[in-house]
């Protein structure tokens, strides 16, 4: 499985506007094979801060979601409204158990 957390800042006042942005690519996300989890997450710590938390069965499927047209449409439309230098982080994981 892998991983991947998106942690990225919208511009002041726009937090909300940025959330609401991304409720198409949300749900046409979860559609997508390969797609486990697709979850955004505000920050209770700022207004700004925002995070994607993704899991996905493989990295082909991470990979052709990279390259969806509504993951582009949701980019275009943002980003007016998130600075840049926003940080990516993919992990390969594996089930375990305690």
């Amino acid at each position: 499985m892998i991983v991947v957390t998106s942690t990225f800042r919208s511009t002041p006042g726009n937090r909300a506007r940025v959330t609401e942005l991304a409720q198409s690519c949300i749900e046409a996300t979860r559609r997508e094979k390969g797609c486990i989890r697709y979850e955004l997450f505000i920050s209770t710590e700022d207004d700004v801060t925002l995070q994607f938390i993704e899991e996905w069965t493989d990295l082909g499927s991470l990979r052709a979601h990279i390259g969806s047209s509504h993951l582009a449409e949701f980019k275009e439309k943002r980003e007016s409204c998130v600075e840049k230098g926003g940080v990516l982080k993919l992990f390969d994981a594996k089930e375990t158990s305690l």
